[in-house]
């Protein structure tokens, strides 16, 4: 399972900021129900902590709000990735076109 953008063979080229760009734009080029596929998938791996939340009050909320907050790209990116993997070759294509 690919984890980073780095460990992507077809963007080992790009410095990070342009992978995440093409990312974006992987993304957008998916199918409707590829996206919501995609926003389920994210939520049913985010509701633990949502609930955990629940559990937590005063100021020992705020650690907890901050390791979610610090986790959430964590937990969301390689999702992200594999979601968006088989629109990479499109995406790198209308990148580069928009950079030239």
């Amino acid at each position: 399972m690919i984890i980073r953008l780095s460990q992507i063979k077809s963007l080992e080229r790009y410095k990070l900021r342009d992978k995440q760009r093409i990312l974006a734009i992987a993304l957008d080029e998916m199918p409707a129900t590829r996206k919501v596929a995609l926003r389920i998938t994210k939520l049913t791996v985010l509701i633990p902590f949502f609930i955990a939340l629940a559990y937590f009050e005063g100021w020992s909320l705020l650690p907890v709000l901050l390791l979610a907050g610090l986790s959430y790209p964590i937990l969301t990116s390689p999702i992200e990735i594999m979601f968006a993997k088989p629109w990479f070759n499109k995406a790198v294509d209308k990148f580069d076109s928009e950079q030239t």
